[in-house]
């Protein structure tokens, strides 16, 4: 069994995960520092952090590593712009992620410390069972952010066949507390009402600190190079959205449900449309195309050795919902 760590360095420590990770690691005594582009990150401010100013480069983070003894890259790789296969603008994002990966796999070998990396279910092979493979072969093909996640996991992968220690965990969509996201925050969109629309399909969703439980137990049983698929409950989009809005006292109408498939081709001729005219596409219209890519599944065997524990539904939603307000919670 590992060592357990006690100075973890976060890159991605104001993202959903990255919260779930630092706040894990302050509970169980650990020191941390958080690698980020901010100044004075407000989901930082009361915790006993250490900032380190880093690019979006990660070119400090060789620099920045020493002295600790575990690496986290919760960097969530939230580029979802939509463009033509191969184009130069695809290849910009997507060798982008793999360098910066690179970056973080040099600076855990040169320490020769322990990495975990949060990866996604979306690199993993598609389930047979779910319905539509050529759509969702195209909407894979035309949001360079699946090539990207693969294309980093795989740089991880290969680097744990070397010899580097690293965890890699796959998790399903989040929930829970410590939801910060600024733009699209979907606790902001349940709790306020302003959600008529959604694209209606059953997905998986996992809390947050469950997902850092389970990278903690992987470090400690050394369940290194291996992707450890994180799958939690398993809900419709629009009852997800009713039952927060519940929790949250709003009443608000079911929104209307859109097929995912006819949403996501809307968007993506959407965005070719305003391209075509010199007119910056809107942001969420590269979320709207990838959503149907959320999937019901089930708890994998890695999972279920680990022995992660998947807090109840209605506790993550509560405590989201808690945390959304700034009030305590359990």
């Amino acid at each position: 069994m590992a060592k357990r760590s006690n100075r973890v360095l976060v890159i991605g420590a104001t993202g959903h995960a990255g919260q779930a990770i630092v706040r894990r690691a302050l509970d169980s005594g650990r020191k941390v520092t958080a690698a980020t582009r901010q100044a004075d990150p407000a989901a930082l401010r009361g915790l006993d952090v250490a900032i380190a100013r880093i690019d979006g480069e990660f070119r400090s983070l060789d620099e920045l590593a020493g002295g600790h003894d575990l690496l986290v890259d919760a960097a969530a790789y939230y580029t979802l712009d939509l463009c033509v296969p191969g184009s130069p603008q695809w290849r910009r994002q997507v060798d982008g992620a793999v360098r910066r990966t690179e970056r973080v796999i040099d600076a855990a070998r040169r320490h020769k410390i322990p990495l975990a990396f949060v990866s996604s279910y979306g690199t993993l092979p598609r389930p047979d069972f779910l319905p539509g493979p050529d759509a969702a072969l195209w909407r894979r093909m035309v949001c360079p952010y699946y090539e990207a996640k693969v294309a980093m996991e795989q740089a991880i992968r290969a680097a744990a066949s070397d010899g580097l220690r690293a965890v890699i965990v796959n998790p399903v969509a989040f929930v829970g507390p410590w939801q910060f996201r600024e733009r699209w925050n979907f606790l902001e969109l349940a709790l306020s009402g302003r959600l008529p629309l959604i694209i209606d399909q059953a997905m998986s969703v996992i809390d947050v600190r469950d997902v850092a439980e389970a990278i903690d137990l992987a470090l400690a049983r050394e369940y290194f190079g291996r992707p450890i698929p994180l799958a939690g409950h398993n809900i419709r989009a629009s009852d997800l959205v009713m039952r927060t809005a519940r929790i949250g006292g709003v009443r608000t109408a079911p929104p209307l449900s859109v097929p995912g498939p006819l949403a996501a081709a809307g968007a993506y001729w959407l965005h070719m449309a305003c391209t075509a005219v010199g007119m910056t596409p809107p942001d969420y219209l590269g979320l709207i195309a990838v959503t149907p890519e959320l999937m019901p599944v089930e708890r994998s065997p890695e999972q279920a050795a680990l022995g992660v524990r998947i807090r109840p539904l209605e506790e993550s939603l509560r405590d989201a919902v808690a945390s959304y307000y700034g009030r305590p919670f359990s």
